[in-house]
């Protein structure tokens, strides 16, 4: 596929971060971000963990790990499978935003299928008290062109 972005990967994440960067009015509406997300993506072929940091209102790195032992100390851990964002990130750029069944927060509340984990509960409420940026980070996925690791 020409002019797209495989994911899972960085360059995928930045992506993501490019727009958030053209958005800063709008994360402004929501206020600073100060957390690090740990991406985990459970595929047929192993797990692969993407660490965003966010920092005010600007992603201020993004980078492959080789283990969630390499994320910085406070972080939470998004879970899901590839599948499970396939289908989220295919619904966002269907509808220029998720439907009310694959937002963050929907997915995220039974714990099934996306799942959030992390070192202490105060990471893991890091990710419901920036959950409107958060979604607002991944809704950039419907201006991404998107591919898909087998």
């Amino acid at each position: 596929m020409a002019n797209t972005t495989l994911f899972p990967s960085t360059q995928w994440f930045q992506a993501l971060a490019q727009r958030m960067d053209q958005d800063e009015a709008g994360y402004r509406e929501l206020g600073p971000l100060e957390c690090t997300m740990v991406v985990q993506v459970e595929a047929p072929t192993g797990t692969e963990l993407y660490e965003v940091g966010f920092e005010g209102f600007k992603a201020r790195s993004v980078r492959k790990l080789a283990s969630v032992a390499e994320a910085a100390p406070e972080h939470f851990v998004l879970e899901a499978s590839l599948d499970t964002w396939r289908e989220m990130i295919e619904n966002t750029r269907a509808n220029a935003g998720p439907d009310l069944t694959h937002t963050l927060n929907y997915l995220t509340f039974p714990d099934e299928p996306m799942r959030v984990t992390g070192p202490d509960q105060l990471e893991v409420d890091a990710f419901y008290r920036y959950n409107q940026s958060l979604q607002r980070f991944f809704n950039g996925a419907a201006d991404v062109p998107t591919a898909f690791a087998p």
